[in-house]
């Protein structure tokens, strides 16, 4: 098994050397940037006449799902028409577009799957909504090899610096998604209304830890009736953090001070947050929580209302407060960082092929498109120019209010750095973000995937256990001194230990490959 992860691994640096190569040789008349660069900020919107044109192809019909935060609007299939004339021209195909609530995504997913219902391309995450490596351990997913990106996409590869491209690998060393390059580094930070900042002279500066923002909860409860002062839900809990540690809630865990960088058991993490747990216990009695926390499943539902005046945001990416103030009822809002900035990777956002696909080729080359084609990624994320956005100048555009098309969704589409800027964002917003991308924590943790094949039905059981117990504590609606030991006996029944014996053991084999310890 080593000696076939060295092969692989061998193989993809060498597949990277043939990209630059590559790129230097077909740059030519194309101003994407080559595989060592960072791409270029401030894209033109104009359709891209270097687009590939294939008369020769047959007609393809493809499907493509994805996950947004509410309804794009009613334009929804006017846009797809329109996006469909252009992609008649460029590669002879048409897409039909299926966004879905991030509540209707991972089961209409499945169910899609299980089903065998036709669709080409999904959105997938590492650890998230359509998650990386358990579907490709069922087989869901289409490996991408490098031939094919060589002949269906190598302008979109050329775009990813080539230190980024190792976090695509997944446990058996190949390749089964492509990476959306946007910010990849994460910062866990509250998410506060501007106006209570201002009104009760919060210094931003003071909040380092979830504790931090107590008193101004306390000022919140007892002045601002109707106010949430921190609004939970399902799918926002989260606000431990620890900075004696590095990758605390990713994959895997150890201490910063440790040169062995020994695994952190789950149970150790677990014991470690009592007083976590009881804190949010505690503001939950006092009402500082919403009462319906576990039960409301997306936290932008009880956000577009405009009064949860605190929440958290698991990236903050720069110039992201303008996305946040879309979905806090117009409200702007400002970032206070609780936890170190990590580099999380491009695998955080994705899109993947179907197995199943009958047109994989031309999936491909609609991802090269959406990746690299400035006037079509601007267009299915914001519409139609004159009618959906104002064209301001080169690089700012305004939105117009109740246009009918607003997916709110630019890091579902494509890569990033072609986007427009919106309102509020600053003019550096995309020089920031690589700024972030290079200089964010890199864990050693980094490319590391468990492979699940082992302990599956240990996982499973795990996972409904999780279920059960987790939001709850997490969100402070159950006494931790009952519900904790409970939550602690049915992890270890359920085969907690033998998991993490498993992930240790995958570990400690990928430290040593790597050279990460003496």
């Amino acid at each position: 098994m080593k000696k076939t992860k060295s092969l692989l691994r061998l193989k993809w640096f060498a597949l990277l050397l043939s990209f630059a190569m590559l790129a230097a040789c077909s740059n030519g008349g194309n101003n994407a940037p080559s595989a060592s660069t960072e791409p270029t900020p401030g894209a033109s919107n104009e359709p891209s006449a270097a687009a590939s044109e294939e008369p020769s192809l047959p007609e393809a019909k493809l499907t493509f799902i994805y996950p947004v935060a509410s309804d794009p609007g009613p334009d929804q299939k006017l846009v797809n028409d329109e996006i469909n004339k252009y992609l008649k021209e460029k590669i002879n195909a048409t897409v039909d577009l299926k966004p879905l609530t991030f509540d209707e995504y991972e089961a209409k997913l499945n169910s899609m799957l299980a089903a065998g219902e036709n669709f080409d391309i999904a959105w997938s995450s590492k650890g998230w909504l359509g998650n990386y490596q358990p579907y490709i351990d069922r087989g869901a997913y289409l490996e991408i090899t490098e031939d094919m990106i060589k002949q269906y996409a190598p302008e979109a590869r050329a775009n990813i610096p080539d230190k980024f491209w190792p976090d695509m690998l997944a446990a058996d060393g190949k390749v089964y998604g492509f990476p959306i390059y946007q910010v990849a580094a994460k910062t866990k930070s509250l998410v506060i209304q501007k106006r209570f900042v201002d009104k009760y002279n919060l210094d931003i500066s003071s909040i380092q830890t979830y504790k931090d923002i107590e008193p101004f909860l306390k000022t919140l409860k007892e002045s601002e009736p109707g106010i949430i002062p921190l609004g939970l839900a399902q799918n926002s809990w989260g606000l431990y953090t620890d900075r004696t540690k590095v990758g605390e809630g990713l994959a895997l865990t150890y201490a910063k001070d440790d040169p062995q960088l020994k695994m952190v058991s789950s149970l150790q993490q677990l014991d470690e947050k009592q007083e976590y747990f009881d804190t949010m216990r505690s503001w939950y009695e006092a009402g500082y929580i919403n009462d319906d926390a576990p039960i409301i499943q997306n936290i932008n539902d009880l956000k577009s209302k405009g009064n949860v005046a605190v929440a958290l945001e698991f990236t903050s990416k720069p110039g992201g407060e303008v996305g946040e103030m879309a979905v806090n009822g117009g409200n702007e809002v400002v970032y206070a960082p609780i936890a170190d900035s990590y580099f999380t990777g491009i695998a955080s956002a994705m899109h993947v092929i179907n197995k199943g696909s009958k047109n994989p080729e031309r999936a491909l080359m609609l991802i090269n498109l959406l990746n690299t084609d400035k006037y079509l990624y601007n267009l299915i994320c914001n519409g139609i120019e004159g009618k959906h956005y104002k064209k301001v100048d080169e690089q700012y555009i305004e939105p117009i209010k109740d246009s009918g098309y607003a997916p709110n969704g630019d890091w579902v589409f494509g890569n990033q750095f072609n986007a427009f800027l919106k309102p509020g964002q600053a003019p550096d917003t995309w020089e920031r973000t690589i700024e972030l991308n290079n200089s964010a924590i890199v864990p050693a943790t980094s490319g590391f995937n468990m492979n699940e094949e082992n302990v599956k039905a240990e996982v499973a059981n795990l996972t409904a256990v999780n279920n059960e117990y987790q939001v709850a504590l997490e969100s402070g609606s159950v006494d931790p001194a009952k519900e904790l030991p409970k939550y602690r006996e049915k992890l270890i029944a359920s085969g907690i230990e033998k998991v993490d014996a498993e992930r240790e053991a995958q570990w400690e084999t990928f430290k040593q490959e790597r050279g990460l310890v003496k």
